[in-house]
């Protein structure tokens, strides 16, 4: 598959580096870097071994001799990068959530849609093997019909107040925070893998801590070292929530979410119980599908024949040799420049469908339906959500 040359990469954090990596492991260019500030997009790049930088990530956008841009910002940054991408005629890689709220969800996938490029959200669980594997062992019919998912998130990263990061700011990182940053990866893979859509949910949401030290004014904090003169900001986003989910075909679900669980570094397990068997996945142990039928338990590894065709493309690696987060970013990644060049194989397409922007917008609807939820104590539907948000576009 011919795949376009040259990738712009906007934000040089966690995420932007990860980019970067996966791009080379894919054979594409990365032409330039952008940061928030000249001097933080020249230190990246001199790290990553990249020769053009800027702080001016509308010059990236707007280089000719960039084919695709990688929006790797805070959140709400996503909105105006991806629409200068996408108006600047380049195909556009976007970081989850794909927006702040609605309103911008469906602006983006109203610019995307019109301007005839390839638009993709970066849900990379799905691209993990065992996770499509688990998703054809679902659709092919092994496990009977499905009567439960059920799963977690599970993060200790935020546990101690002084632990701080922007999406701790609602204006930055949007009116969630928990439900938005690992409830809807959740919530996407479990969709992908039975093949139902979310379309209703019950919430209940907690804060842990009613303030945490101000991002803003330090790089990192470890446990116990704040002292009197830290500043602190008012939290007002969730720390922890507790699901009751339904999904097309009256699928019932079941989803915890935490970012203050201690022990559990990035621990997201997914489950799926059928008529004649059930099926568990965990992104920590992840060459590892466990399956049951009528008693008995089975452990599924990558070994060699193992795997269906469109599962199995996607392990790089021999069984034994655990392929992780990057590996499934990199998957991710090649995906898309896939379907930039030409299309994808079927069978892996099959596996492990592209997130599109649609996908980003009804998870921010899922967001929205969570946090009705939580405050009114009722569910809440997802299309009462979207009906609400296209009344008052149409109204405006």
């Amino acid at each position: 598959m011919t795949r376009l040359a040259r990738a712009a990469v906007i934000g040089t954090g966690f995420v932007g580096t990860q980019h970067v990596d996966a791009l080379r492991r894919i054979g594409i260019e990365v032409g330039v870097v952008a940061a928030s500030d000249s001097a933080r997009a020249a230190q990246a790049a001199a790290a990553l071994g990249i020769a053009t930088s800027t702080g001016d990530w509308q010059a990236a956008v707007d280089d000719p001799a960039i084919d695709v841009v990688h929006v790797c910002v805070p959140n709400d940054l996503h909105r105006p990068v991806t629409l200068a991408a996408l108006a600047a005629g380049k195909h556009v890689v976007c970081e989850k959530p794909l927006a702040m709220d609605l309103a911008e969800a469906a602006e983006l996938v109203d610019a995307a849609a019109s301007s005839g490029r390839v638009a993709v959200l970066c849900h990379n669980y799905r691209f993990f093997p065992m996770a499509a594997e688990m998703r054809l062992r679902v659709t092919s019919g092994t496990l009977g019909t499905l009567h439960a998912v059920r799963g977690s998130y599970l993060q200790d990263w935020l546990l101690a107040a002084e632990a701080t990061n922007w999406r701790v700011d609602p204006a930055r990182g949007g009116r969630s925070r928990v439900i938005a940053d690992i409830g809807s990866h959740w919530v996407g893979l479990a969709e992908t893998v039975t093949g139902r859509r979310l379309v209703a949910v019950m919430a209940q949401t907690s804060t842990v801590h009613a303030r945490r030290a101000d991002y803003r004014h330090v790089r990192t904090f470890t446990a116990g070292s704040a002292g009197d003169d830290t500043d602190w900001l008012a939290v007002r986003t969730e720390d922890q929530a507790g699901l009751l989910l339904r999904f097309d075909g009256d699928l019932p679900g079941m989803l915890t979410v935490s970012q203050v669980a201690a022990g559990h570094d990035n621990d997201l397990e997914l489950a799926v119980d059928g008529a004649a068997g059930s099926a568990t996945w965990r992104q920590e142990q992840p060459d590892r599908l466990w399956l049951a039928h009528d008693g008995t338990a089975e452990r599924v590894s990558r070994a060699s024949g193992r795997l269906g065709p469109g599962s199995g493309s996607l392990a790089r690696l021999p069984a034994g040799h655990n392929e992780g987060w990057a590996d499934a970013l990199r998957n991710l990644l090649a995906a898309a420049y896939d379907e930039i060049g030409g299309g994808r194989d079927a069978s892996a397409a099959d596996a492990a469908p592209l997130p599109t922007f649609e996908d980003g917008r009804r998870h921010l609807a899922f967001v929205e339906a969570a946090l009705r939820s939580a405050g009114e104590e009722r569910w809440v539907k997802i299309d009462e959500v979207l009906e609400g948000t296209r009344r008052v576009a149409h109204v405006s």
